[in-house]
C-alpha cells in the first residue's frame, strides 16, 4: 500500500508543467539573427583547435527545417579547416529550465561537435570562475559516446571540472537524430539523451576549487546566474588530449560526413518554480545609495537596454521578455517599481540612478505544456503551442485523481 502511495506521488511530480519560452525550429532559409550571432575568429577556442570559425554559407546554412554546420578542409588565416559557431549571447539567456536540442552528429575522426552554455555575465570572474555547462560533446570517430561536463572553481588556472565522462550509447549518434537535454533547477543539473537520464550534478555545495581565493559566497554559485546557448563544430584541440594535433589531411579527406545537423533548439521553464534559492528578502544596502525604504515591497532591477524593470516577487527575479531575451517593461500583473535597483545576487538594492516609473506593456505568456513537442525528421515541425493547453490540464488532473484514490484505499 505504501509503495502504491509513493508511486502516485512520484507520478504527480513527474507531471510538473513546463512552458516553452524560446525556440528555433530552423524553418527559414537563413540563420535567424534575432536569436543567434556568429562567432568569427581563428582563436582555436582556447583549446588549440585547428579551425577558423566563419559566417560563410559553406560552413553554416539553414534549409529544409534544419541547421547545418560543416567543416571544410581549406587554408584560412594559418588554419587548415573552416567551420562555424553560433550563440545566443546578447539575444537570449536563461536561469534554470529545460534545454532540448535534436541533433545528428558528424561522422569523422577528430571532429568535436558541442552543445553548451556559458554565463551571460562574468559575475564571479573570468573563465571558469563564472561557470560553464557542456550539455553534449562527442569525440569524432567514436560514434556512440558523448559526455556532459561542468567547469567551475576559480579563474584559470585555478579552475576544475567534473562530469559524466564518456558515456556509450546503444546507437550510432551520427546515423540519426537524437535529443540532447539539460534540466537545470536551483539544486540539480540533469543530463539526458532521448529522455534517458545518464548524469546528475548536485548544485547544493561549495564549488570553490580550493586554489587561490574563493570567488563564491554561497552554495550553488556560479550556477545561479543567466547562461546563453552555444552550438559549434570544432576540429582537434585539447579535447583529444595528446592527439590534439594528430589529424592528417588524408584523414580529413576521408571523413564520412563532417556536418552537424540540428533539427531544433527549445527552452522551457517550470511553471511556478522559484528561480532563486533560498527565498531572497530585500535588504537595505547603504553603500549602494538606496533611499530608506526603497526596497520595501516592490523593487526593480536595472536594465541598461530597457530602463527600470519590475522585480517579480513570486519568482524572485526580473521579468524576462520571451521574445527578445531582455528584461521587458512591467506587465500589468506585476508590481511597479519604487525607484530602486534590485540586486538578485545580494538580495538588496545597489543603486538608484535616475530611474523613473516604468510603463506597462502587453505581456504574452506561453501556454503550459507537460512535455516538449517532438519533430519529424523531414523538417516539418508541429506547432509547439497547439493542443498543449488541453494536455496540460489533463495531466494536472490525472495525478490528483491517483492521489485521491490512494487515500481512499488507505482509509
Amino acid at each position: 500500500m505504501r509503495l502504491f502511495i509513493v508511486a502516485c506521488f512520484i507520478f504527480a511530480i513527474s507531471a510538473q508543467q513546463y512552458a516553452q519560452v524560446w525556440s528555433d525550429e530552423f524553418s527559414g532559409n537563413s540563420l535567424d539573427l534575432t536569436k543567434w550571432q556568429y562567432e568569427v575568429n581563428c582563436d582555436g577556442g582556447g583549446n588549440n583547435e585547428l579551425q577558423c570559425y566563419t559566417s560563410n554559407s559553406k560552413n553554416l546554412r539553414v534549409s529544409d527545417g534544419h541547421l547545418y554546420i560543416t567543416v571544410v578542409p581549406e587554408n584560412i588565416n594559418g588554419k587548415k579547416y573552416s567551420s562555424a559557431r553560433i550563440n545566443t549571447k546578447g539575444k537570449a539567456a536563461w536561469k534554470y529550465g529545460r534545454f532540448d536540442a535534436r541533433a545528428k552528429l558528424p561522422n569523422g575522426i577528430y571532429l568535436w561537435p558541442a552543445l553548451w552554455m556559458m554565463p551571460r555575465d562574468s559575475v564571479y570572474g573570468g573563465w571558469a570562475a563564472s561557470g560553464e555547462i557542456d550539455i553534449m560533446e562527442n569525440h569524432g570517430g567514436q560514434n556512440s559516446d558523448q559526455q556532459s561536463t561542468i567547469h567551475y572553481g576559480g579563474s584559470w588556472p585555478n579552475n576544475v571540472y567534473q562530469g559524466s565522462g564518456p558515456q556509450v550509447m546503444p546507437f550510432d549518434m551520427t546515423a540519426d537524430f537524437h535529443n540532447y537535454s539539460l534540466v537545470w533547477t536551483p539544486d540539480l543539473l540533469q543530463f539526458y539523451v532521448d529522455e534517458r537520464l545518464f548524469h546528475t550534478e548536485n548544485l547544493v555545495r561549495d564549488f570553490w576549487s580550493g586554489r587561490g581565493s574563493s570567488p563564491y559566497r554561497a552554495q550553488r554559485q556560479p550556477f545561479d546566474q543567466y547562461f546563453y546557448y552555444i552550438i559549434n563544430l570544432a576540429v582537434g584541440g585539447g579535447f583529444f588530449g595528446g592527439n590534439a594535433n594528430s589529424l592528417t589531411s588524408d584523414q580529413a579527406q576521408n571523413w564520412a560526413n563532417p556536418t552537424l545537423v540540428i533539427d531544433f533548439v527549445r527552452v522551457s521553464q517550470l511553471i511556478g518554480s522559484p528561480i532563486v534559492s533560498p527565498l531572497p528578502v530585500p535588504i537595505y544596502n547603504t553603500q549602494g545609495g538606496c533611499p530608506s525604504g526603497a526596497c520595501g515591497g516592490s523593487t526593480c532591477c536595472a536594465d541598461q537596454k530597457n530602463g527600470p524593470q519590475c522585480y517579480d516577487e513570486k519568482n524572485y527575479d526580473c521579468v524576462e521578455d520571451i521574445y527578445t531575451g531582455f528584461n521587458s517593461l512591467c506587465p500589468e500583473d506585476f508590481s511597479s517599481c519604487n525607484m530602486a535597483c534590485y540586486n538578485s545576487t545580494l538580495y538588496g538594492c545597489t543603486s538608484t540612478g535616475s530611474l523613473g516609473q516604468p510603463t506597462t506593456e502587453t505581456f504574452s505568456r506561453a501556454r503550459p505544456v507537460t512535455s516538449l513537442p517532438t519533430s519529424t525528421e523531414g523538417g516539418v515541425q508541429p506547432d509547439p503551442q497547439e493542443n498543449n493547453l488541453v494536455a496540460g490540464s489533463a495531466m494536472a488532473i490525472v495525478p490528483l485523481a491517483f492521489l485521491i484514490l490512494a487515500l481512499i484505499i488507505v482509509f
